[in-house]
This record gives C-alpha cells, sequence and structure tokens, in this order.
C-alpha cells in the first residue's frame, strides 16, 4: 500500500474532504510513496462558508422536482441534510453558454451535491470542472435513472451499470481534476444483470480505479424496458440487506442506502441498525418521500437526525413565509423569454410549496387557492401564500414539528454470501461467490 504523508494544517480541513484524498492517494498501486497537501478551502458559490458535517440523511436527486427552489424550501426546513441537484447533462454545461441557469446556488444551500448524466470521460471531467467551479460539496455521476429519457438516450443512467469498466474510466477522470468527492448512485443491477456477485463486480471495478470511495444504492433492480420509472421505483423487489453485505465485503468503502424509505422514524431506526461495529450504512437517502411531504420529512431532522438541540422552521407558516420572500426575489430573474412570459413564473416558484400541508386538514383548499390565485395574477408569492394559507385551520398552520413516533427497529433479511476473489488457473483474478460466510473481503484478497 502507498505510504502516505500529510503535511499542513490537517485541522483546519473538513474529516470527510480529508478522507477523500486519502483514499484517492491509497488507491495508487505499486507501493509508491504519495506526499498529500490539504488543499485551500473552496470559497462557496457566492462567497459564503461551507457547512460539511455529516451526511447521515440526503434527498435524492430528482429531475424536475430537486431544483434551485425546491432546494431554498428544504434548506429552510433543515440547516443539516444533504441535497442534491437535479441530473444535469454533460453536454448541457459543456455546450451552454449560460451555466448559471444549470449549476447557480445560493451559499446557505451548502451542504450540496450536483448529480451528472454522461459516459464519455474526457465530456465528463470538462463537466466537472465547471461544476466544481461553482463550489459544490461533491459531484455524483448517475447510474441509476431507468427513464429512457436518461438510460434511452445513449449509455448512461441505468444502463452505465452494463459496463463498470466505462464507469470507473468516466470516475478517475472526474476524480483527476476536481478537488471534491465524486460519488455513484446506482441500483442493485439491471435487467438481468442482477446478481449479487455482479454487484460485487461493479463496486470493485469502479472503486479500484478511481477516487470512488462512497456509493449511494437505491436497494433494487432495474428493468430498461418494460416498466416505467414510477413502476422501477415499486415493483422490483427491495433488498435492503445487500447494501449491509456490501459493507461487509467492501469494509473500506461507504455505502449508503436509498429505496421506499418513507419517515424519518425509519430513518433513525435505519442508521441505529449495526450488525456489528463497523457493518452499518454510512447515510440514509430519502427520494419521492421527501417531495410529497417534505414538513413531514424535513422539519425535524436537525434534532432527530443530526442531534441539534432545535429545529431551524418552527411552523408551516413561518417556513411559507421565509420561502415566499426568496421566491419573490427570484421572480423574473431569469429573464423574458419570446412570448413575453418571465422565468421563472409564479407557478414554477410555488410548485415547491404545494405538499407542505400534506395529510392536514385544508391541505386540498390550499392547492385550490394557489391555483386560483395564480390565475388571478396576485404578483408576489408572499400575498400568494397569505391568502391561500386562510384555507388551512391555525392549529395547522402553526404546529411544530411533531415529535418522532414510537420507531420499529430496523431488520434486514438474510445477507447475501460473501463475494471473494480467487485467482484462476491462468493467474487473473475473478469474483467468485462462496457458499457459505467467510472471511472479510480485504482478508480474502491478502490471503
Amino acid at each position: 500500500m502507498a505510504r502516505v504523508l500529510l503535511r499542513g494544517n490537517i485541522s483546519a480541513h473538513n474529516s470527510r474532504d480529508l478522507k477523500f484524498h486519502l483514499l484517492k492517494c491509497c488507491s495508487q498501486r505499486g507501493g509508491r510513496r504519495v506526499v498529500f497537501r490539504p488543499r485551500a478551502a473552496s470559497p462557496s458559490s457566492g462567497g459564503g462558508t461551507r457547512t460539511m458535517g455529516s451526511e447521515l440523511l440526503s434527498v435524492a436527486p430528482m429531475m424536475e422536482y430537486t431544483d434551485i427552489h425546491f432546494r431554498s424550501l428544504a434548506r429552510i426546513l433543515s440547516r443539516r441534510t444533504w441535497l442534491y441537484t437535479e441530473m444535469v447533462v454533460d453536454s448541457t454545461i459543456r455546450h451552454n453558454p449560460n451555466t448559471d441557469r444549470f449549476l447557480a446556488f445560493p451559499p446557505e444551500q451548502h451542504p450540496v451535491a450536483c448529480q451528472l448524466g454522461g459516459s464519455n470521460p474526457e465530456n465528463l471531467a470538462e463537466a466537472a470542472k465547471i461544476v466544481a467551479a461553482y463550489g459544490y460539496d461533491e459531484i455524483n455521476l448517475n447510474c441509476g435513472c431507468p427513464s429512457d429519457r436518461v438510460a434511452g438516450a445513449g449509455c448512461f443512467g441505468a444502463k452505465l451499470m452494463l459496463t463498470p469498466d466505462t464507469v470507473a474510466a468516466c470516475m478517475q477522470a472526474m476524480g483527476d481534476v476536481v478537488d471534491v468527492p465524486v460519488t455513484v448512485k446506482c441500483r442493485l443491477g439491471v435487467d438481468d444483470y442482477d446478481s449479487y456477485e455482479e454487484l460485487c463486480n461493479f463496486v470493485k471495478t469502479v472503486s479500484e480505479t478511481s477516487a470512488v470511495g462512497h456509493f449511494i444504492l437505491h436497494a433494487r433492480k432495474c428493468l430498461l424496458n418494460g416498466l416505467s420509472p414510477h413502476q422501477n421505483r415499486t415493483i422490483p423487489p427491495l433488498r435492503h440487506e445487500w447494501v449491509y453485505a456490501l459493507k461487509r465485503d467492501f469494509p473500506e468503502l461507504e455505502f449508503s442506502l436509498n429505496g421506499g424509505i418513507k419517515s424519518l422514524e425509519q430513518t433513525r431506526s435505519i442508521l441505529d441498525h449495526r450488525l456489528d461495529e463497523n457493518l452499518h450504512v454510512r447515510s440514509v437517502m430519502i427520494g419521492r418521500a421527501a417531495y410529497e411531504k417534505p414538513w413531514d420529512i424535513l422539519s425535524n431532522a436537525d434534532k432527530l437526525i443530526f442531534g441539534e438541540e432545535s429545529n431551524p422552521a418552527i411552523s408551516r407558516y413561518q417556513a411559507l413565509l421565509d420561502y415566499a420572500a426568496i421566491a419573490d426575489s427570484r421572480i423574473g430573474s431569469g429573464g423574458i423569454d419570446s412570448k413575453g412570459k418571465s422565468h421563472p413564473s409564479m407557478r414554477v416558484l410555488v410548485k415547491p410549496a404545494l405538499n407542505m400541508f400534506h395529510g392536514q386538514k385544508g391541505c386540498k383548499k390550499f392547492k385550490q387557492a394557489v391555483d386560483k390565485h395564480l390565475i388571478a395574477g396576485v404578483p408576489t408569492v408572499t400575498e400568494l401564500f397569505e391568502k391561500s394559507m386562510a384555507e388551512v385551520p391555525e392549529e395547522v398552520l402553526h404546529a411544530p414539528p411533531l415529535e418522532p413516533e414510537e420507531m420499529e427497529p430496523f431488520a434486514t433479511g438474510g445477507l447475501p454470501p460473501p463475494v471473494v476473489l480467487r485467482s484462476g488457473s491462468d493467474g487473473v483474478e475473478r469474483l467468485l461467490q462462496t457458499d457459505e460466510a467467510g472471511p472479510s473481503h480485504v482478508e480474502q484478497v491478502a490471503a
């Protein structure tokens, strides 16, 4: 293993960045002497200060949902939850002179990661450099989206899992040109490429030939043909236990769990679930539930998940007015189109807030009132929300974040047998699945 010498003021840098750089250095083979010098702190977008911290909870990247406006609302509800952009295709960034339209964000949105889509190492590296200049805290590659808009538009999205060497080359190229962690979000498998052995081969190939040390797994396979994106989120069975098995077989890597997680209480139970001292997931990523019921998922996250003494939002009423002030400052900030319409429109700006009263009395009336006032041409989001919230009972408007319900212990199914490396008669190492539990992945490789 490479000898790593640490020089500089390590305490002045985030431990997560340090771990990333150590992994990047130690991935070099041949016993070479590597000198690591901590990088200077990167300025965040707009000159703000990065707030890193642990990634115990994140909101998944979702196309047409996790835009800059939703992220602003999410940050009002939780200061600690990690946020992700929508997927941005590498060519969109490389060929569009107005990259601010896709990448600019206010400094208060940290910590925030940008997800890229693509399959060409050189193109992704070029896009990653542009992304990094905006101050994102992480760059993620989409290897899990089954939508035909993604997987069908060339070999990227979930289809990339079929070519792990390509993913490895992409991640290596991106990691070589940026100073922030590069990560992969993927499925457990694609189509008939869906065995635990094949998943291990994907993880091994990508991690050994690039700087990737963190995989975010939607814990079900997907089918590229025959199922819609919605069906691919619900029909293939969840196999959370495979994520824990990966941690067992690749203890030097980190894994986050995504898929089928509907509440903060479930999130807390997953984070507390340990098969042994070191066998646990790094973090939990929540997708649709965070958008469909943002108050329920995010308003108590800082206390319940991150251990803060208080949450930033004291009520839905306060959170909506805070968001309205931000939204009002953005009306028409993107200019006027050929039809005389300003962008972003009022409708785009109010969209993230429509589910703030999910499951509460007055939710339907609130949405109807929002639509009525949009049609009537109410000039500001603040005025629109004030008028629409009149349809919601006071006890709902001003209720604080709910205290957590009793948490059911999280349980996984039986873990698949370990996958270990064996050398064949031709001297080539191959992944083989054992029939019974054995030593860890690292111990088997060293044997």
